[in-house]
């Protein structure tokens, strides 16, 4: 797909969602969203609305996006967009417009409850057939590892290294959740790449069953490490949920009095 027509599919996608009254997308020059700009009517939680639009791109279009890049600007209660903002937009008039400009909402700041793990490391060592993948993740100031081994083959290798991430991950929340690989693909989309992961996470804090999780991520560097950030983008969300869920237990829980 060319980098018009995705940023034109791209601005598209993004106007389909309910609360959006326009779109805008800008790219780099690998044709990667650069800046989204959206105008949303006032009702939904910015924040919770970057990372739909975040999933519903990469699920939609394949296209990989940083969280970072998402501006939402969200109307005051009852506002409408005038003639100068509709304008900008590429959006209708009102039939009744007035010449002031709706009132705008900031986006609020992301609460700190919502930190994710980061993926810092890889080091990959093949011997005898066999392949030992070791991942470093951050979280905070805190660093966390995970290792795994499997045949050094194409298809096991993107295994592995998602195995050895979910292992970092589990030490970030030890007794708190499990995450397991269940399946691994590579698959090429839209002329690239990438690694498709689905995940089962097990916590109290979810409930009694397993629960499928799915991210997928383009090969950039190797597909080792896109097999890493593929499975970081299935379990993130949810592991901040657990994190915070846990925390919050932890710190409405009673004290017990000292004798």
């Amino acid at each position: 797909m060319s980098r018009e027509g995705t940023k034109q599919a791209a601005e598209a996608v993004l106007r389909e969602l309910p609360s959006v009254i326009g779109a805008f997308v800008r790219e780099d020059v690998h044709g990667h969203p650069r800046e989204i700009h959206l105008l949303v009517r006032h009702g939904p939680n910015p924040r919770h609305l970057a990372y739909d639009v975040r999933d519903l791109l990469e699920e939609r279009l394949g296209i990989p996006v940083d969280q970072r890049v998402i501006s939402i600007a969200q109307l005051a209660p009852g506002k409408e967009p005038g003639p100068m903002l509709a304008q900008r937009t590429a959006l209708p008039a009102p039939a009744a417009a007035t010449a002031v400009a709706p009132a705008v909402e900031p986006e609020p700041e992301p609460e700190a409850a919502d930190a994710r793990v980061r993926f810092t490391g890889i080091s990959i060592e093949s011997i005898d057939k066999r392949v030992r993948i070791r991942i470093t993740l951050g979280l905070d100031d805190a660093e966390h590892a995970g290792e795994d081994v499997g045949l050094d083959t194409g298809p096991a290798r993107v295994r592995t290294a998602a195995g050895a991430t979910l292992q970092a991950v589990d030490a970030t929340c030890v007794g708190r959740a499990r995450f397991e690989v269940e399946h691994v693909s590579l698959i090429r989309a839209f002329e690239r790449d990438y690694v498709l992961v689905t995940v089962m996470v097990s916590s109290p804090f979810l409930g009694r069953k397993p629960i499928p999780l799915v991210g997928a991520h383009p090969v950039e560097v190797d597909a080792e490490s896109a097999a890493a950030l593929a499975a970081l983008k299935a379990v993130n969300r949810t592991l901040s949920l657990v994190l915070r869920l846990s925390d919050d237990r932890r710190s409405s829980s009673p004290r017990r009095p000292h004798r």
